[in-house]
């Protein structure tokens, strides 16, 4: 079940538009390895900028692999891109947290990495697990200490971010080890690692070496640049689509350039500046409209795709929350985005909130049902059942038909949302925020993740204390 954004006429303006400025505008880099290998297959460099040509953007997209899988570390859990199935993925990077037991922010810590793994393992509609910021653990270490700790407390595919290209061979190892070497790990994939190109167009030396060191490794690479419309982007939504489409493009280029074939992840992420405060903001209607039509640029490319999905503006666990969510990850994913990003995140995604990620898992078993869509046969359409109704002057409630279907898994049931009278519900009285914590302390009080052999757990803290 797919929406389309653009019209076709808007669609092929807009994609045009990005190859425009992939070869009249060019990037900007002062990596010289990324230089030279874009130089090497045709591209045009001067001085730190590199234009693009039909020649090497034809070449580029001919290898782009349109399906790739990801796997959990027990082989049961896997994420498919490129096939019409729709995932979820934890929040990644906030450097706060909502306490569960007090309910006020605080810093996040390594504590928090591990149990917001650990709920997101129990979690059945949470796909993909990614690292809160801890800010106990010192910064040159903090990308393998997050990673150490999501591999010991989830069995389900990550999702990585990678500050420096320094900590990367680590990163791989510790991928390698737990996968059995590299071989098996370039085989099944535990995760991919995004890289960050700085918007407007540019690709730092830190993004590119870690873009060619990741791609070179055999591991599924994702780029995720971040215009603000206003500031880093373009006020009009079609321009900071258009250009944040172009900047996508050309680590995806890049990465078939070195490595035709290596499986690619578009994540864009175009958001607007709130221009009386200054503020980046990951909630609005116009957030949601450019991911569905950057989706739609996606799949005109061939290139798998994520997107925001679940985020807010709002600070705490309200109806803000819960609307603003539903229409940044709705859109998209009738669009046909491959992963919604941002589960259990409040405050533009600075903030992780336990009993928000326990609801997110609700919101999303609602979004992955609604974009199944709905079956059309003879039976479904049941035109001599309701003939037969009509003549017998009868009803529904009791026909084989109405049994048949109401125990297909056709029909939505919240996990957690109340469906009782009010004269039921008054009873308790029980808010969703209130079953969401009690739902996530049970998990967490009850919940064991399959272990990691003690072997692996002793090598990984080896690679770890060794980078100190």
């Amino acid at each position: 079940m797919n929406l389309n954004f653009f019209s076709e006429k808007d669609l092929a303006r807009t994609y045009q538009a990005g190859i425009d400025i992939l070869k009249q505008v060019g990037i900007r880099t002062d990596s010289d390895r990324f230089k030279t290998l874009l130089s090497d297959h045709g591209c045009k460099v001067d001085n730190d900028v590199v234009k693009f040509t039909d020649g090497v953007i034809e070449k580029g997209l001919q290898t782009v692999p349109e399906k790739f899988t990801l796997y959990g570390r027990n082989n049961h859990n896997r994420v498919r891109f490129g096939q019409g199935d729709i995932h979820t993925q934890t929040l990644v990077g906030a450097p706060a947290v909502i306490d569960l037991s007090s309910g006020r922010k605080r810093d996040c810590t390594l504590q928090d990495v591990a149990d917001i793994a650990r709920l997101s393992d129990a979690l059945p509609f949470m796909d993909i697990v990614s690292p809160a910021f801890p800010l106990d653990v010192p910064p040159d270490v903090v990308g393998l200490a997050q990673l150490r700790t999501l591999l010991n407390w989830t069995c389900k595919p990550l999702r990585l971010c990678v500050k420096s290209a320094a900590e990367l061979p680590r990163m791989i190892e510790m991928l390698a080890l737990v996968a059995g070497d590299r071989v098996a790990m370039q085989k099944k994939p535990l995760a991919y690692i995004e890289i960050s190109p700085i918007s407007p167009l540019e690709y730092g030396r830190e993004a590119v070496e870690a873009l060619c060191d990741i791609v070179e490794a055999g591991v599924p690479l994702g780029i995720i640049p971040s215009p603000m419309m206003g500031a880093t982007g373009p006020m009009s939504m079609a321009g900071c689509v258009a250009m944040h489409h172009a900047e996508n493009l050309a680590g995806v280029l890049a990465s078939q350039l070195l490595k035709p074939g290596a499986p690619v992840i578009m994540s864009p992420r175009a958001a607007f500046m709130d221009m009386r405060s200054g503020t980046g903001l990951w909630a609005m209607p116009e957030m949601g409209m450019m991911a569905a039509a950057s989706v739609q640029l996606c799949r005109k490319t061939g290139v798998s795709c994520t997107a925001t999905g679940y985020s807010t503006a709002s600070k705490t666990f309200d109806m803000q929350s819960g609307y603003e969510r539903l229409y940044n990850a709705l859109l998209p994913a009738l669009s046909g985005v491959d992963v919604l990003g941002a589960a259990g995140s409040l405050d533009n995604a600075l903030i992780a909130c336990y009993r928000m990620l326990v609801v997110d898992n609700e919101i999303s078993s609602a979004v992955k049902r609604t974009v199944q869509g709905t079956q059309v046969d003879d039976d479904a359409l049941a035109v001599d059942i309701i003939a037969e109704v009509f003549d017998q002057r009868t009803h529904f409630l009791d026909h084989e038909h109405t049994y048949n279907h109401l125990r297909s898994p056709g029909l939505w049931v919240p996990p957690l949302g109340d469906r009782h009278t009010y004269e039921e519900w008054i009873i308790n009285a029980q808010r969703l925020e209130q079953n969401a914590a009690l739902e996530a302390r049970r998990i967490l009080k009850t919940h064991e993740v399959i272990a990691l052999d003690k072997k692996i757990r002793v090598e990984l803290d080896r690679i770890v204390d060794g980078a100190r």
